[in-house]
């Protein structure tokens, strides 16, 4: 894996790119003064948080002063969120943008998507007691190792950087990049605040952004502490819209669904088009009726589902590829498909989600910790010519290699996703139903207080994503910003259906 994607970096930095100027190389950043931030939660955002993080450094998105700005990745992502690495670094020196408290401080930026949505909380609730009646605190999290020593031999590539393109607002910008890193991980409990210097942004998070709010995770994983204890929360009224991706046998499958049905033209499946390299083209996607996704994600409905469910052979063999229970994406799908935890009330009509131990010899449940194992467990059943499905937000398009990215987005009740290039159209006019708001978690309790540092990183990368133009991610009337606008909203609460 690790050679694929390093062949998709030195693809990349023969562009004809130069490195950027005078980049936060890990000697400088030893050399301080540094300033820490670490940011955690939500793998669905990634690429949207990054973005907004490095907006606010110097050089960049139309800040004054000279582009300084250097990530630091486990893997060799073109750049974080596409693709695979869960922990990465950006280190610049910020920009009036980003608020009085990092304004011209050279700054490095934790960023762990590891393990989901919530443990943006969990590292505070570990160290607040929570008692964890399920085991979803897992105790620890990891970040990538202390920037400074990531010049030496072996970390990093060995200390080799080279330069990405990244555009913001239209605008390209070359971007130094290390490569490769080493990653550290940090443990909580009562008396150990990550590791015995027990820093925010460094020892614990500061906060991050979850897909759903902390009450929707609370109930779904039966956590005991209320969230003032840890910290607080906004209703960021930023929207993010959710897919169906399913692997391209699949995809073919239920173009034949609907070739059978008029739907789409006959032509769709014709040569040279196969369940390996089906037709992407709009005009081509296929239907997925939600309630065919909620009997295999459903743990009493999954027993006897097979191929056929699809319109596939009777006793073939599907894959569900679902997040771990901790993922703010795994929070949504269960929100939209099961009623999870909506429904729970009296009435009921909630429906428990299918684990991998629900597995059985015609489906496969299988869990990943993020987006990026999930687009690489469809990629694999592709290349398998296995039907899988699972759910990835729409800040991810798929870019088709002859092994990457071998997935596509699906018609849900027969709106499309992606009928535009941002992804978000049919969500904003209110067609599409599958989107939810992000919150945003600053760490303020008494027992794991963020820094003045992260509270204003994650006020300022707030207002950055309610400001900007990013693929998936729009605004809702309730948001007083400028980026574009939907019909609709949640007011906060995942529960709620969306109101114009």
């Amino acid at each position: 894996m690790k050679t694929q994607l390093r062949q998709i970096a030195l693809a990349v930095a023969t562009l004809g790119m130069t490195p950027a100027a005078l980049a936060l190389t890990p000697a400088q950043i030893a050399a301080g003064p540094t300033t820490y931030v670490w940011v955690a939660g939500s793998s669905a955002a990634q690429n949207t948080v990054f973005r907004g993080v490095i907006s606010l450094c110097n050089g960049l998105a139309g800040n004054a002063g000279t582009n300084d700005l250097h990530i630091y990745m486990e893997g060799y992502a073109i750049e974080p969120g596409l693709y695979i690495s869960d922990r990465t670094a950006y280190a610049c020196t910020m920009s009036a943008a980003a608020g009085a408290a990092l304004a011209g401080k050279k700054t490095v930026v934790y960023h762990t998507v590891q393990g989901g949505s919530f443990n943006a909380y969990t590292p505070h609730l570990s160290m607040a007691g929570e008692p964890n009646p399920n085991g979803y605190l897992p105790g620890t999290l990891g970040r990538v190792n202390d920037l400074a020593g990531q010049g030496a031999v072996g970390k990093c590539a060995a200390g080799a950087a080279g330069t990405i393109s990244v555009t913001l607002n239209g605008v390209a910008y070359n971007i130094g990049r290390y490569g490769d890193c080493d990653a550290v991980t940090k443990t909580y409990t009562t008396t150990l605040k990550g590791d015995a210097s027990g820093l925010p942004g460094q020892s614990y998070p500061d906060g991050g952004f979850s897909d759903t709010e902390y009450l929707i995770n609370k109930q779904n994983l039966g956590i005991t502490k209320n969230l003032s204890v840890i910290g607080s929360e906004v209703a960021t009224s930023i929207g993010q819209a959710f897919g169906v991706a399913v692997s391209y046998p699949l995809y073919y499958q239920l173009q034949k669904n609907d070739i059978a049905t008029g739907d789409i033209a006959a032509s769709c499946t014709a040569t040279p088009f196969t369940t390996s390299s089906p037709n992407l083209t709009p005009a081509c996607q296929p239907n997925l009726p939600a309630q065919r996704y909620t009997t295999i994600a459903g743990k009493d409905s999954i027993v006897g589902v097979d191929g056929s469910l699809f319109g596939g052979s009777a006793g073939s063999v599907v894959s569900l590829v679902r997040h771990i229970p901790t993922s703010g994406t795994q929070s949504v799908s269960d929100a939209r498909f099961l009623a999870q935890p909506c429904a729970t009330g009296t009435r009921g009509g909630a429906l428990e989600s299918a684990g991998t131990a629900d597995s059985t010899s015609t489906v496969t449940v299988n869990q990943q910790s993020g987006t990026s194992g999930v687009e690489i467990a469809l990629r694999n059943a592709s290349l398998a010519d296995q039907f899988a499905l699972g759910v990835v937000s729409m800040e991810n398009v798929p870019v088709p290699t002859a092994t990457n990215d071998r997935w596509a987005f699906v018609k849900l009740d027969g709106v499309s996703p992606n009928a535009d290039a941002q992804q978000r159209a049919k969500a904003m006019d209110g067609t599409y139903t599958f989107w939810y708001e992000l919150a945003a978690f600053t760490a303020d309790g008494a027992t794991s207080p963020a820094s003045l540092a992260g509270a204003a990183l994650v006020t300022a990368v707030t207002a950055k994503l309610a400001n900007s133009d990013l693929r998936g991610i729009f605004v809702t009337p309730a948001a007083a910003a400028s980026g574009p606008t939907s019909k609709g909203a949640r007011l906060g609460n995942s529960c709620q259906l969306a109101v114009q």
